[in-house]
């Protein structure tokens, strides 16, 4: 079995790939988010690597029990699923990461009532940026 060096890699993370924690808290007391309904939460630019994303409630809904999830055009609850709003002060969250090859949008959606609490919602992310040129190596 051969061995392959690297000749132009470096250890470490790559200077301008950081990981970055993305946060924000959204209270729907005034502005409901109906059954249904998608809040567009984080821009993910394209070639973006989310390690994970969850929701916190913060602030039980006032009435029914709403479920939330967090996810995105083509998985609507690939990070969190069915986050109890009405029960208890919860966190949702999944280990499953995505990489996105194109731009996009992370959602919080109600799923089966109309949500007026409060949450926080959160992503753990590295811009990777554009594929450059192909390292060499040698056997």
């Amino acid at each position: 079995m051969a061995d392959y060096k690297i000749s132009t890699a470096v250890a470490g993370v790559p200077l301008g790939i950081k990981p970055q924690i993305l946060e924000v808290v959204l209270d729907f007391s005034s502005s409901n988010l109906t059954t249904s309904d998608s809040a567009e939460v984080f821009k993910m630019k394209a070639n973006t690597l989310v390690l994970m994303a969850g929701v916190e409630v913060l602030t039980l809904a006032g009435s029914g029990s709403p479920t939330l999830d967090l996810g995105d055009d083509s998985d609507d609850d690939i990070f969190a699923s069915a986050v109890q709003g009405h029960t208890a002060l919860v966190t949702g969250t999944t280990s499953a990461g995505k990489l996105y090859r194109v731009a996009d949008t992370i959602d919080l959606i109600a799923n089966s009532a109309t949500f007026d609490g409060k949450v926080r919602v959160y992503a753990v992310i590295a811009e990777l940026g554009t594929a450059g040129t192909a390292t060499s190596f040698s056997a």
